[in-house]
């Protein structure tokens, strides 16, 4: 305990921090009464009692102790704020907009889970404070300094603070340190702060016990700055992420607001959610003229930048290809639709294996994808990688998970990889005028043998029907060649079935019923046919298939997410897409473009590997 406690409890009084009403229930919790306080009956004193009633509560202990910086007035919080700042025990979770108050909180927890030793629970607190670039950590190293005094240009904080304050060490990375009430004679408390940068190698050698705090956790993209940042959280160390979304729904952060239960009760496992819209505050930070203004700034209320920083909701990047609505419109519950993951590891000699279908649910009356699991294991890499067993490795595992859905018209598209690109192979069948998801195959490490008998063994289920395009990449032109020449794939007409797409190669634009699309010469007035780059054309035939429902796609999150998160900017002359996790997507458009150009191949030429006569 501090040196004196008379001041600290009239300066609690003058702020309304304490109520004697509030503290009588916190003591009947307990099983105390005052009347035994005061004849020191319980071996610690009324006012040392009060003191630990402050210290306990987050909420009390900061309009006790902490003062506006701007206004000199008692700290104080919104009331929907809380509620969360009392959840400290809690692995905690915001989906917000923008500044509804996620930097004040964190600010609020660090100061006084320090000073009061985690409410007088932990004898030498750490944290550790982490955002993606230094410049995010540094708001709140100044609104901490600025709490105590000792900001630049400060004449002195409160003596409260002041006392529990120690020098900090600022290089390489900036480490807070406290002496609070409970910290043994040789330790104190610490905060660090650091970036997670591209890598996570900030987190490196920090290891905390109380509280991890990640503050802008939507822009943390790469996996490895994840796993760092838990790895140096100890077991028991509570979890608190910070973020106004940024529509980008194939982050961690995503994935744990979805994860997310609101109103979890304390004590139960699993993250709890608050999401604060801008809506929650009080005038004059949000009124009828606030509303205005953001629709004036975004353009509109169903414009990504409302959507996230005002509504603090998910929504989309900026520059979508395709508007999530159109997307979900077109997801069904395909229970029969399998995706069958593999991926080679040479170290282990493992063929490591997942395979699941989907359940389509409704939650909160929105469309969801429950992966159900068939199959998870590693199995040996060896039959993978002899010529003598390869095609009978990949038909048994095929054919183990695979039910072909009878006869009918099939496409398929594969953009393929083989280092660190992965491998997609999407199987459509066309019933009507809608293509529906059939089979999704990702394969990564995998050779170029053992991507031809994966095409193969594919298209041996269905004896040989579907039209195939490729993208024709490095890898696709290794495997196209393959196909079209090895005697081993002779029974599948490669050179007939078979077509790869360069997708900077420009084609005459035509629609799905092969009518091409023409527009004026500006030289002449003559019309003339439009011509394309491949992908363009392909981006806008699905498009057009999007927007009268044409597809039947199962809720296989991580592809839904790939195609939410696609975007585009504008070129010189046309679109330039983005390339990130664009794979599953790739396998989609060479499968619609082997559809639209089925009737046409010979005659015009939209296939690159140039030495093959085709026919349709």
């Amino acid at each position: 305990m501090t040196s004196s406690l008379a001041p600290q409890m009239r300066q609690a009084r003058d702020r309304d921090a304490y109520s004697a009403d509030a503290f009588d229930q916190w003591l009947s919790e307990r099983g105390l009464a005052w009347q035994m306080l005061e004849r020191g009956e319980y071996g610690f004193s009324l006012e040392q009692a009060q003191i630990c009633f402050l210290y306990q509560d987050p909420v009390r202990w900061c309009r006790a102790y902490l003062t506006e910086p701007d206004t000199g007035e008692p700290y104080s919080f919104w009331p929907y704020q809380e509620t969360s700042v009392r959840s400290w025990r809690q692995d905690v979770i915001h989906q917000d907009g923008a500044e509804v108050g996620k930097t004040r909180e964190i600010t609020a927890l660090i100061l006084w889970g320090q000073c009061t030793s985690m409410g007088l629970t932990t004898q030498n607190p750490s944290m550790l404070v982490a955002a993606p670039q230094q410049t995010h950590l540094d708001e709140i190293i100044m609104a901490i300094e600025a709490h105590v005094g000792v900001a630049e240009g400060a004449s002195g904080g409160p003596a409260l603070l002041r006392e529990f304050w120690l020098k900090p060490k600022k290089h390489p990375h900036y480490l807070m340190r406290f002496k609070g009430p409970m910290c043994t004679k040789n330790q104190t408390g610490v905060v660090y702060f650091r970036p997670a940068g591209h890598d996570g190698e900030a987190f490196r050698g920090v290891h905390v016990s109380d509280m991890g705090l990640f503050d802008e956790a939507a822009k943390v993209k790469s996996k490895v700055c994840w796993s760092e940042f838990h790895r140096a959280l100890k077991p028991g160390c509570t979890r608190r992420y910070y973020s106004v979304p940024d529509g980008d729904n194939a982050t961690e952060f995503y994935r744990m607001t979805q994860e997310a239960v609101p109103e979890l009760a304390e004590g139960k496992e699993g993250l709890r959610l608050f999401h604060w819209p801008k809506t929650l505050m009080p005038a004059p930070f949000w009124s009828a003229e606030r509303d205005r203004h953001f629709v004036r700034l975004y353009g509109s209320r169903t414009a990504p930048g409302y959507i996230r920083n005002v509504l603090g909701e998910h929504g989309q990047q900026e520059n979508p290809v395709w508007p999530w609505e159109s997307l979900l419109a077109n997801i069904h519950d395909l229970p029969d639709y399998r995706a069958i993951k593999l991926t080679a590891d040479p170290a282990t000699q493992t063929m490591n294996v997942e395979v699941y279908g989907i359940d389509l649910q409704q939650v909160d009356g929105r469309k969801h994808g429950q992966e159900r699991h068939l199959a998870d294991m590693g199995i040996d890499l060896a039959p993978f990688e002899s010529a003598d067993t390869r095609r009978d490795a990949v038909r048994k595992l095929l054919r183990d998970y695979i039910m072909p859905p009878g006869t009918g018209v099939f496409w398929a598209g594969a953009d393929l990889g083989y280092a660190k690109d992965p491998t997609e192979i999407f199987l459509h069948q066309q019933i009507g005028d809608q293509l529906r998801d059939v089979v999704r195959v990702h394969a990564k490490g995998v050779s170029y043998d053992v991507q031809c008998d994966l095409i193969y063994c594919l298209d041996e289920l269905l004896d040989f029907t579907p039209g195939w395009g490729v993208d024709f990449g490095n890898a696709g032109t290794a495997v196209v060649q393959m196909l079209q020449k090895l005697d081993d794939y002779a029974r599948g007409h490669y050179e007939d079935r078979l077509i790869g797409f360069q997708f900077a190669s420009a084609l005459d634009a035509v629609d799905e019923a092969g009518d091409p699309l023409t527009e004026a010469d500006p030289k002449t007035g003559a019309e003339k046919t439009v011509r394309l780059p491949a992908k363009e054309l392909a981006t806008n035939l699905m498009t057009a298939r999007l927007q009268r429902y044409g597809y039947a796609w199962a809720y296989d999150t991580e592809v839904v997410n790939h195609h939410s998160n696609h975007t585009a900017r504008e070129g010189a002359r046309h679109r330039i897409f983005s390339k990130n996790d664009d794979h599953t997507i790739d396998a989609r458009r060479v499968a619609l473009l082997r559809k639209v150009f089925d009737d046409q191949v010979g005659g015009q030429s939209v296939f690159a590997t140039g030495v093959f006569k085709r026919s349709a």
